[in-house]
Order: C-alpha cells, then sequence, then structure tokens
C-alpha cells in the first residue's frame, strides 16, 4: 500500500505519519529526513542540496526528485510505503505518479485559523524531531515524552504574518494536487480539527482498516 499524507502545517501531518506508519507496519518516507540524512552523509545529491539550504532557497524540483528517486528505489519499500511531505507541487506529484503512484491520499483539513493557533504554540525535540503543540501537549513541559530530551520553541512560528504567508503558499501548491487526486478517486479528507486520537480513527476508517 502506498500513502501520501497531506496537511497545511499544524495540521499534524507528521504526528499521524509516525502512527499510521507504526500501526501499519509501513516505512515512513520524511522528505526532510531524506534532506538531512543526504547532508549529513555528504552524497551527491545532498552536496547539491545544501548549496540552496545554505543560501536559505528552496531546493529545486529536479533535486527534490532525485533524493525521493533514489530512496524509493530502496528494498525497504517495495512492499509500500508512508509519503510525508511529498509531493509538495504539481511537478512532485507528476514524478510520482511515474514511479510509484498512491493508492491512498490523506489530506488533513484544517482551516488557517485552527492552523495558526496551534503553531503558535509549537515546541520540538532537538534529537527525536517530535512536535509539541495545542493539539498534541508534551505530557510534562518542556520534555520530551518519547526520549525525555528539551523542547525548544520553534523559532519559525513567532511570526504570525510568516505563517499566514506559508499558508497562503501552501493552499496555493496543493489545489491543483487535490483537484488531481479527487479525479483520480484516491483522495481521502479528514477533518483535522479534532484530537489526535479521533484524527487517527478516522483516518483508519477511510483506509479500510
Amino acid at each position: 500500500m502506498n500513502i501520501v499524507m497531506m496537511g497545511v502545517q499544524g495540521s499534524g501531518k507528521g504526528t499521524q505519519a509516525k502512527m499510521l506508519s507504526a500501526h501499519l507496519g509501513l516505512p515512513h518516507i520524511s522528505v526532510g529526513d531524506i534532506f538531512r540524512a543526504n547532508i549529513a552523509q555528504g552524497t551527491e545529491l545532498g552536496k547539491r542540496a545544501q548549496t540552496y539550504t545554505d543560501k536559505g532557497l528552496l531546493v529545486p524540483d529536479e533535486v527534490v526528485m532525485d533524493m525521493m528517486a533514489d530512496r524509493l528505489k530502496q528494498a525497504d519499500v517495495a512492499g509500500g510505503l508512508l509519503l510525508d511531505g511529498f509531493p509538495r507541487n504539481a511537478v512532485q506529484m507528476a514524478c510520482l505518479e511515474f514511479v510509484r503512484p498512491p493508492e491512498h491520499v490523506i489530506y488533513l483539513d484544517l482551516d488557517d485559523v485552527t492552523a495558526i493557533l496551534r503553531l503558535s504554540g509549537r515546541s520540538e525535540c532537538g534529537k527525536c524531531q517530535i512536535i509539541y503543540g495545542q493539539n498534541r501537549p508534551a505530557k510534562t513541559k518542556g520534555v520530551c515524552d518519547i526520549c525525555g530530551g528539551p523542547l525548544k520553541e520553534r523559532t519559525d512560528d513567532r511570526d504570525t504574518e510568516a505563517i499566514q504567508q506559508r499558508l497562503q503558499a501552501f493552499h496555493e501548491s496543493v489545489k491543483e494536487m487535490l483537484s488531481y487526486y479527487s479525479w483520480k478517486g484516491v483522495l481521502r479528507n479528514i477533518d483535522a480539527a479534532n484530537d489526535v486520537g479521533s484524527v487517527f480513527q478516522a483516518t483508519l476508517k477511510a483506509l479500510g482498516k
């Protein structure tokens, strides 16, 4: 089973992806993790990506697609996968349709007002990269539930105007993809305004699980 997770920032996409991956036994493929791994290992693709990230620029589609195509050739995803953060636009979607078309596209639908409220109070574990916030508070304030490490406030979530710009950019980039996946019959819309457990159960139901 090939699943794509999509959702605006603050929708809980990363949290739900990790939960689904564990429940379904599917590898969780995160674009951010792939970027960091390639850069840390000094691969040719990592070096290409770093020339852009060092300047604060978006990594071009061709580099992102090369990284994903390389990852999708690996043996652990032969039986299925859960993609998180890819595709991000129509060009990347066309690439995915060619190499590994998804049977299910989970779209975590969340209004911008709720998204901004959630984003403004987020913190992250530097070790696990798990994000905590309004919809997923840490059991102990400032401490990661998983590894016990300290949580740090996400500096990119402090500026409300910047958050609004990121949300607008997301809506523009996702519009064509939602239209295509809906036409194809693989889109599953989930109300992400509910609590984590309810969203997870709704997602499983949409997947027939």
